[in-house]
């Protein structure tokens, strides 16, 4: 147990310098991540949350962003294209600013 709350601990500190956010959870990446676009893009039927365009190019969003104190799960994840991704990432990253 103790080794968990050392690794938590460690993550929580760690700065993404692409972001400038603190993050508390490694990104996921690879097999998984796969698993999860594929398991939102079928739930959302790949329908822009945002413009509700059909695209199967889109993306998988955070709604509320983990900076934000949003949560990594399916509940906080979205379906995007890609346009739309891009303006709420440009828009987030205006506001952090």
């Amino acid at each position: 147990m103790a080794n968990k709350i050392n690794t938590l601990q460690s993550n929580i500190s760690k700065i993404d310098l692409r972001q400038g956010a603190c993050v508390a959870v490694e990104r996921i990446r690879g097999g998984r991540l796969r698993k999860i676009r594929d398991r939102i893009a079928l739930r959302d039927e790949y329908i822009c949350q945002i413009c509700g365009r059909v695209t199967a190019h889109g993306e998988v969003d955070h709604k509320t962003p983990l900076y934000m104190g949003g949560q990594e799960s399916d509940v906080n994840r979205w379906w995007l294209c890609s346009t739309c991704h891009q303006a709420k990432s440009d828009r987030e990253e205006r506001e952090r600013e």
